[in-house]
């Protein structure tokens, strides 16, 4: 065998250098395979991060929406939440783009959609400069049905413009509540429904209720005239002295004198109800007697629900006529558009603000509107939180007088429950009042009240903040604003946490109502 033959047989059979070979050979797909993977990681967490903004974007603008309105402010949240969580340039990316739009079957739900295009570092190599990334974001409110009373202090104060000036306080209510209404509307498939507690110190709330809810007899303060003369014919001379005294007023044969309800002929607990000046006197605490008269500092869920039978009619869990003492008063007197009374030496204020309306559904903007205008039509009296919460809680309660209007769900769906308390001021029960309570000077129901008013302050101040607690215990949501108030120590811890707590001068009171109605609903991503 020649040499050459044998060189290439021994060539032949050779591997060393053969690594070298393959592995020049396979570094083209190597190179392909990693850089393809650190490319489309970078690209998957550049995904990522636009879902996430583009969530935040869809959420932002559903929860800043007004009912199913998207205009160029609500898409301008969106693109500021959108550019917030992704700014320009993130990860070196290119033609970024994010639009958002009302779904064309349910204009409740917003649906988004953003885009990019990722830059690629080895991929390059082989012609692939870039890989485009998409995402889709869909965002709705899923109310799912709410209750929502509204607790409206409309005291004499709220006549006067708040302290930035301009129109009234109960002017700006009036609007400002539309907020709400606005943020709410057209949820599909909710229902929400609002109840109206106008409230000053006392609340007008006979027409929401049964005859066999009010008193048919009731005691209250009375005058007593003593005549005393002297001498006879033309040199007699006679003065009359007056003393207080405590008169059972039989509703159906006396003396309910204000044309309201029959006159001197008798008027009935019917009359009363419809008359549109039902307002009352609150009932003794449960567990207590209408003689001595007893209402504790404290409010309990019995005091909320329990209510009279239909058969025995118990005094005790009845409601007296708020009208009662007006029968007897020696004189009467008008002071900063405030009707005093005298009654037996003491000057005191008397009023009955507009009606109370429990929970139901308004059709537009303009029943809405209507419904507050007429709750808050009359602006008088003194500043008692706790008949307002009261009367808030009782209207909204699932097993109280209102139980049988008052589901717990619709078609499986929860009901969630509301209250929103809105006052102008710190508690006052002053001492010319004749509120809820009776007259605390003369009466003495309020247990824990001292001879003066800063003391009747304190027991109903106490008394409110019991019913904030129990609310909460119940599960109903307390928002509060306190408009124009300055101290707002005794109503602040009522609202459920303080994001359920706001503040306003009057000019941004409507902004108020609205963040709460935008707050009202949860917010979630349809995918």
């Amino acid at each position: 065998m020649d040499k050459l033959h044998i060189f290439m047989r021994r060539l032949g059979t050779d591997a060393t250098g053969n690594t070298l070979a393959i592995c020049a050979a396979a570094l083209i797909p190597l190179t392909a395979a990693i850089g393809s993977g650190l490319d489309l990681s970078y690209a998957y967490m550049t995904r990522q991060r636009l879902q996430n903004a583009c969530d935040a974007g869809v959420l932002a603008a559903r929860q800043f929406m007004q009912g199913d309105d998207l205009d160029s402010d609500v898409e301008a949240e969106a693109d500021r939440f959108f550019n917030f969580n992704f700014p320009a340039g993130t990860n070196r990316v290119t033609n970024l783009e994010f639009t958002v739009a009302q779904d064309e079957n349910s204009s409740s739900q917003l649906n988004g959609s953003a885009g990019a295009t990722v830059p690629t570092s080895l991929m390059r190599v082989f012609n692939y400069d870039n890989i485009p990334v998409s995402v889709d974001c869909d965002a709705t409110r899923d109310m799912g049905h709410n209750d929502i009373v509204l607790a409206l202090d409309v005291t004499g104060s709220m006549a006067d413009s708040p302290s930035s000036g301009g129109s009234s306080k109960i002017s700006r209510l009036q609007t400002g509540a539309m907020g709400l209404f606005r943020a709410l509307q057209g949820d599909d498939g909710s229902v929400t429904r609002y109840g109206i507690v106008p409230y000053s110190h006392t609340v007008n709330i006979g027409r929401t209720l049964k005859n066999k809810d009010i008193l048919t007899e009731q005691p209250y303060v009375d005058i007593v005239a003593t005549e005393t003369c002297s001498g006879k014919g033309k040199k007699k001379t006679c003065t009359t002295s007056y003393e207080l005294g405590t008169k059972l007023v039989h509703i159906n044969e006396s003396t309910w004198n204000k044309g309201k309800g029959g006159g001197a002929s008798g008027g009935n607990t019917q009359n009363f109800r419809t008359s549109g000046d039902a307002c009352i006197e609150e009932r003794p605490s449960i567990g207590y007697t209408l003689d001595p008269f007893t209402v504790l500092d404290s409010v309990s869920r019995a005091d909320v629900d329990t209510r009279a039978g239909n058969g025995g009619y118990d005094d005790e869990l009845q409601f007296g006529r708020y009208d009662a003492p007006q029968h007897t008063y020696s004189d009467t007197t008008v002071s900063g558009g405030v009707t005093f009374y005298k009654v037996g030496g003491n000057w005191v204020q008397i009023g009955c603000p507009a009606e109370a309306s429990t929970l139901q559904e308004y059709d537009d903007e303009s029943a809405f509107q209507t419904a507050i205008n007429s709750a808050t039509a009359r602006v008088t009296g003194g500043t008692y939180h706790d008949i307002g919460m009261l009367w808030g809680m009782r209207f909204i309660s699932r097993t109280g007088f209102f139980s049988d209007e008052n589901p717990t769900e619709r078609d499986g769906i929860p009901v969630n429950e509301h209250i929103v308390f809105m006052t102008d001021g710190k508690l006052d029960t002053g001492s010319t009042l004749y509120s809820a309570y009776g007259i605390q000077k003369l009466q003495s129901r309020v247990q824990g009240c001292s001879s003066g008013s800063d003391g009747c302050d304190v027991a109903h101040i106490k008394r409110f903040k019991s019913e904030c607690a129990l609310a909460k215990s119940m599960g109903i949501t307390v928002w509060v604003i306190a408009l124009d108030v300055t101290d707002i120590d005794d109503i602040k811890d009522c609202a459920t946490s303080a994001d359920h707590f706001y503040t306003s001068d009057g000019s941004d009171l409507e902004d108020g109502f609205e963040e709460i109605g935008q707050g009202i609903g949860n917010l979630r991503l349809t995918r």
